[in-house]
């Protein structure tokens, strides 16, 4: 089955485990080549209670061979990060999740096991990898050691990007959604050759990332995953031209000022720029904007601009997912992103807010 493969960076280099330390409470035996903890913790009660037993998701923080990749080297997770990535999923993705479907819903349609890893992978070009997985089932998260949970942007790239990604193969393969959705970007599936689109072509061809052009499942699921962590000026701003009149001077339908002001305030939520790339978050882009860098056509012998397929097959998802499962979209992104706040410290206007603690057992 095809892996979804999260790439981040270009590096030089290779991490190697072979000095790196793991924390007193995890440490390691074995034998027959399977490394297993040689203690139960409390961490592994709250895992079988919270999430195992409800849920049936499995989530495995030891270092065992059977689950990983050998074509990388890879580290384990300490157990104080491990902690941490239970409280932010409980918070981020179940808790979210249960509020606008149920708990019996997210038994049925889940995918069954996170692995946790320490450090991230690098592929021989350099590559770096965020995270392995088979559609829909099994997830790998690597850099686990490095959490940061007082930046938004950095567990929606790192984590929730993925979670929120690979939960919703197991809605279409459950139930399939309507055939129109493929035909709207049929010509520009690339399978493998999905990373071949020059700069942001692939936005004019109505796919909101390179890899959503893989096949129509994949496009599928990254429109739901970037429709949730980009931020979106419709519903998030309130500066539409319609009920606060003034300079339009871009014609995006947005009062200009109140624009500018809006996207100041994105700061609140962590720091807009990795110090160690160039790069910014993905999770800082906003759906309208992508949408103005879609709206042309790949080839002159199209019907719709990307903006318009974009437009179209968000459209599709959203009665399908509110026809076949009961689910609103915007209200599901809202639940999620009104807990932004307390797990940053701060509110959207930099206000300080109780923090939650993510580093305890619940």
């Amino acid at each position: 089955m095809k892996k979804i493969l999260y790439i981040l960076a270009s590096l030089p280099f290779l991490f190697s485990c072979s000095n790196d330390k793991v924390s007193s409470e995890s440490k390691l035996g074995g034998e027959e080549g399977t490394q297993v903890m040689d203690t139960h913790t409390p961490l592994d009660d709250r895992l079988e209670r919270d999430f195992a037993r409800p849920y049936g998701i499995r989530i495995i923080y030891r270092f065992l061979e059977r689950e990983i990749n050998r074509g990388y080297t890879f580290t384990p997770t300490k157990y104080e990060k491990a902690i941490v990535f239970s409280n932010v999923f409980s918070y981020l993705f179940i808790e979210p999740y249960i509020k606008v479907t149920s708990k019996q819903f997210m038994k049925e349609h889940s995918f069954n096991t996170v692995i946790l890893i320490g450090e991230p992978a690098f592929a021989p070009n350099g590559n770096k990898y965020v995270g392995f997985a088979v559609a829909g089932v099994k997830i790998h998260l690597l850099e686990m050691n490095h959490l940061k949970t007082d930046n938004i942007y950095y567990l929606n790239e790192n984590m929730l990007a993925t979670l929120y990604h690979e939960n919703a193969h197991t809605w279409h393969q459950a139930k399939l959604y309507t055939s129109d959705y493929e035909r709207v970007s049929a010509s520009d599936y690339k399978r493998d050759s999905w990373s071949v689109w020059t700069g942001d072509d692939f936005l004019k061809a109505g796919f909101m990332t390179a890899y959503s052009s893989f096949d129509k499942d994949e496009d599928f699921v990254e429109m739901i995953a970037r429709y949730i962590v980009y931020y979106n000026a419709t519903l998030d701003c309130g500066c539409d031209i319609a009920n606060h009149p003034g300079t339009d001077a871009n014609n995006d339908g947005f009062n200009d000022a109140l624009y500018t002001a809006w996207k100041a305030k994105f700061v609140n939520y962590g720091t807009l720029q990795n110090p160690n790339t160039y790069r910014p978050y993905f999770s800082t882009k906003v759906w309208e904007e992508e949408l103005q860098t879609a709206n042309a056509k790949i080839r002159s012998t199209e019907t719709y601009t990307g903006k318009q397929k974009i437009e179209q097959k968000i459209g599709i998802i959203k009665s399908y997912l509110s026809n076949e499962w009961n689910i609103n979209l915007d209200e599901l992104r809202a639940e999620i992103r009104s807990r932004y706040p307390y797990v940053v410290g701060k509110d959207f206007e930099g206000n300080t807010v109780p923090r939650k603690d993510f580093t305890t057992l619940e």
